[in-house]
């Protein structure tokens, strides 16, 4: 897809009167924000593109309340920037090269210490979107959550721009810990995955517990004294960082991750696992490879869905459809009624599926 922006608005207003025109015309319309997540979902095609390069802008920091308001489009290395000088982070984001702030939150990539700081979603304080019909809604609140209606914060979180654009976010913050390290132990599956167990159990509050063909690595943050090596283990650099073309993401209950992985070493499949949170990424080369990956996640009560790849791989990017997929349908008509956003990047908004 060319990702030579049509649309560049300056500001919300801009936004919203852009969606509205779109809706107007029945124009579909693929939003972007770095693009560094442009190879998801339904490989199909827009009538035009709205980039979010326009929204910018740094509204408000709070270092001492642990706030962040920013509009949707700011890159995310900004960010890091401006909360490092504060000896503050933002540990829920998984950040990718070029991303956005925007683009984060609506593809919900969580960091790999989600086990320690929970799923992105969870530090989205306040939300206001541009619906597809070119409404300005605002929910969530600043210091307090709060719900009434629609827990929209929760919504927009992974709905990949298809109930609206992220025009300006409140994220909370943390401070960054004091010390940080990471670990690894070497052996075969079976050995790593007794010992992802006995780390989970053991350790006090682990960053991350992740399991890869041949290693096990662990992050452990906080005071100094508390991060040292667990038994067995030796320092190393920083987390996996693997570059596959095409990648799954599998979700299954967090007791299962351990025979999910026996399955995946089996097969002599590249994956990172994360004992305790039931999620594993692992690197697919074709269609029948994510057939063949989505049937282990079924066999084991999850489900999968490709994260990334060329379009062959991305024919059928999230398997069956969740039970609610009614429900979710309706409520992108609620916030996007001609269907103009995003075609094909998300489950509830099938091809074909306009209405």
């Amino acid at each position: 897809m060319d990702l030579t922006p049509a649309v560049t608005p300056g500001d919300r207003d801009e936004c919203a009167a852009a969606l509205a025109d779109a809706t107007g015309a029945g124009r579909s319309t693929r939003v972007v924000g770095g693009g560094s997540a442009s190879h998801r979902g339904v490989p199909l095609t827009a009538d035009q593109v709205l980039a979010t390069a326009g929204l910018d802008r740094v509204v408000t920091y709070e270092p001492a309340d642990l706030t962040l308001t920013v509009e949707g489009g700011v890159p995310a290395a900004r960010v890091t920037e401006l909360l490092a000088a504060h000896d503050q982070v933002w540990p829920q984001a998984a950040f990718r090269p070029g991303a956005t702030v925007g683009g984060l939150l609506a593809t919900a990539d969580s960091t790999f210490s989600r086990l320690r700081w929970g799923p992105i979603r969870d530090s989205l304080l306040e939300v206001v979107i541009a619906t597809g019909d070119g409404r300005l809604v605002r929910a969530g609140g600043r210091t307090v959550k709060g719900v009434a209606g629609y827990d929209l914060p929760r919504l927009v979180v992974g709905a990949h721009g298809t109930l609206g654009v992220l025009v300006e976010v409140t994220l909370k913050l943390w401070p960054a810990p004091a010390a940080s390290g990471w670990y690894t132990l070497a052996g075969d599956a079976p050995t790593l995955v007794q010992a992802a167990r006995t780390v989970t159990r053991e350790v006090y509050r682990p960053g991350a517990v992740l399991l890869t063909p041949g290693a096990l690595c662990v992050h452990l943050l906080g005071a100094a004294d508390d991060v040292t090596a667990p038994a067995g283990m030796e320092a190393t650099q920083g987390p996996p960082s693997p570059q596959w073309d095409a990648t799954v993401q599998v979700g299954v209950s967090p007791a299962h991750i351990g025979d999910l992985v026996t399955l995946l070493a089996g097969h002599g499949d590249e994956y990172v696992a994360q004992a305790g949170v039931g999620i594993c990424h692992v690197a697919v080369h074709d269609a029948d490879d994510v057939d063949r990956v989505r049937a282990l996640a079924t066999g084991l009560g999850g489900h999968a869905y490709v994260t990334a790849g060329p379009p062959e791989v991305r024919r059928d990017p999230w398997g069956a459809p969740p039970p609610g997929i009614d429900v979710m349908r309706r409520m992108r008509r609620a916030f996007d009624p001609a269907a103009i956003l995003n075609p094909g990047l998300a489950v509830w908004d099938a091809p074909g599926d306009r209405v």
